[in-house]
């Protein structure tokens, strides 16, 4: 009896995943443990962030691999808490740790020719416009917390988490980590050669090759900058000043929160990165797991659209069991049926940690929705020590 397993490891707010399969060749009817390596990062501010946890994560993982490469690595989306731990590892780190690789899957629009060879214009059009919006809005708070930061923690966790130079700088690093690298999408022709397993078998439920059915629009924003332009540099910031006796921080956030659109453009540019989470299944010996990234609303309704959805035995909760990331009862009914196909055990799990935004994770729609599915399994503060897993989920077979 050979035992995959799935182990979910503590990095704080983000994610890191190791999956070992027992991989069977029919031809010649060895067996070798490969490994699945998926993320790998966190937040950059907050308890949620802290960097420590990477250093114990990643000679984990090396333990674990024994001197071989991770059979495949998965980059699920371009967002810190998912791309920035290796390159950390490499580049901070004394001695420096890195961890080899032999197959690598970024979603499709982390192409770096994605946007440039003209077959999705519209792609092109919303990620130059969310540069600039990003750039005002950072060139705005540049301004407004010169003096008090208090009162932004949750807006600068969503500037760090979706920063373009950064991330790009951990991308390109994780590209290179292999000449083997495929940008996967939904209906990627020739996945089975893009992966060395011979009996696990894979499918992409997500992204779409076009992201912009992932896009929402950009609100109008009048943030306050001197001048004719708001993208200008050197602008200054004109702001209301709060009454005596109300506290700083909630005053401005109220003020702005109320009258300028730079939140929901955030949130905007963050939710599109989300939806082009890679998605994909492992089915081995009868079972099925699903791996969902940050995949909110958007992705899953399309992937009802296009018919992927199926009876599955564990899931990867998406985005740190947001309100965003769990499926609506009626797709939920599809991957996880309250009247199971089989008798096997359905688990399911989710790495978060708290106060980083507010409301994640949502424990009271996870305990309407879920808990009556499945056996849920909270990675959070506490439940093991930094850069630790928890007990691997095993699956027989």
């Amino acid at each position: 009896m050979d035992t995959l397993e799935v182990r979910v490891y503590n990095v704080r707010f983000g994610d890191a995943i190791l999956i070992s399969v027992p991989d069977r060749d029919e031809n010649t009817g060895d067996t070798q443990t490969r490994h699945v390596l998926i993320d790998v990062g966190n937040v950059l501010s907050g308890e949620g962030g802290d960097n420590v946890v990477f250093q114990p994560f990643v000679e984990n993982i090396l333990s674990v691999l024994d001197g071989r490469p991770v059979d495949l690595y998965v980059m699920t989306h371009e967002h810190m808490d998912h791309v920035q731990g290796l390159p950390y590892a490499a580049w901070k780190l004394e001695p420096p740790l890195e961890i080899d690789v032999a197959y690598a899957w970024f979603t499709a629009s982390a192409d770096p020719g994605y946007y440039e060879n003209g077959k999705h214009p519209r792609s092109k059009e919303f990620a130059d416009d969310a540069k600039k919006v990003y750039n005002t809005i950072d060139k705005y708070f540049r301004a407004a917390l010169e003096s008090d930061t208090d009162g932004f923690n949750y807006i600068q966790t969503l500037m760090g988490i979706n920063s373009p130079s950064r991330t790009k700088e951990c991308v390109e690093y994780l590209q290179g980590l292999t000449d083997k690298v495929a940008y996967v999408h939904r209906d990627y022709d020739g996945l089975d050669e893009k992966h060395p397993f011979k009996e696990a078998k894979f499918e992409i439920w997500a992204p779409e090759e076009d992201t912009s059915v992932y896009y929402g629009r950009f609100r109008s924003m009048a943030l306050g900058l001197t001048g004719v332009d708001e993208t200008t540099e050197g602008r200054e910031l004109i702001e209301p000043k709060p009454p005596a006796g109300v506290d700083a921080g909630d005053f401005y956030n109220l003020v702005n929160i109320r009258n300028h659109g730079y939140v929901d453009n955030l949130l905007t540019i963050d939710r599109a990165a989300n939806n082009t989470s890679v998605v994909f299944s492992l089915e081995w010996r009868g079972w099925k797991l699903l791996f969902t990234g940050d995949a909110e609303r958007r992705s899953w309704k399309h992937m009802n659209k296009e018919g992927v959805l199926e009876p599955i035995h564990f899931l990867k909760v998406s985005h740190h069991g947001s309100h965003t990331g769990v499926p609506d009862s009626k797709f939920l009914e599809k991957i996880l049926p309250t009247e199971p196909p089989d008798e096997r055990p359905r688990r399911a799990v989710v790495s978060t940690y708290p106060d980083t935004y507010k409301g994640v994770p949502d424990k009271d729609l996870l305990r309407e929705e879920l808990s009556p599915r499945c056996e849920v399994t909270y990675l959070e503060k506490g439940t093991v020590p930094d850069g630790e897993c928890l007990p691997a989920f095993e699956f027989e077979g």
